[in-house]
């Protein structure tokens, strides 16, 4: 969420996601008492959809320890991949959409060592589509931007994966 503004659009959009993709209804609603999840238009819309909002008292944050303890895990674990592999800081976006991908992908012993995505999605990964965070790649050029004589790929390095589809995010070195 770039900017909190946008969070009603953005919680709606989800909502519509979780109910025609996983089937499922969300039940309970857990927030801190800012003013964007306080909003009368917001608590209406919860209470329409018969949702449990919880508010959290302001200051306290152990009172929200799983999110806390989760949001530091993501941070160190994007300035893991940025230390070790040498890529660029402005990439941090990239680099903690990769993280959160994978830290989803990955088995976790809370769940019976299945990971959060086979639970989701009720099927094993196919971890052949995992690459190395900022590892040389070499960028497919469609058959409209080349020409005879021109290569057929570019080299890049690694970022992230594609979202929704097959394929990956790389960043060109000379474009």
């Amino acid at each position: 969420m770039k900017y909190r503004s946008k969070f009603f659009e953005i919680y709606t959009v989800f909502h519509a996601l979780v109910i025609t993709q996983y089937y499922v209804v969300i039940k309970c609603f857990k927030c801190d008492l800012g003013g964007k999840y306080t909003s009368n238009k917001f608590c209406e819309l919860l209470a329409l959809d018969e949702i449990i909002h919880w508010t959290l008292c302001i200051y306290t944050p152990e009172q929200n320890d799983v999110a806390k303890k989760e949001h530091r895990h993501i941070i160190e674990t994007t300035n893991s991949l940025l230390l070790s592999t040498f890529v660029l800081s402005m990439f941090e976006g990239e680099t903690i959409l990769t993280t959160i991908g994978l830290i989803n992908k990955i088995s976790s012993s809370y769940i019976s060592g299945f990971s959060f995505y086979e639970k989701l999605y009720r099927y094993a990964l196919n971890y052949y589509f995992f690459k190395v965070f900022g590892c040389t790649c070499f960028s497919f050029h469609p058959f409209i931007e080349r020409s005879k004589l021109s290569s057929w790929y570019a080299i890049c390095v690694f970022l992230s994966y594609g979202e929704g589809k097959k394929n990956y995010r790389c960043f060109n070195l000379i474009t």
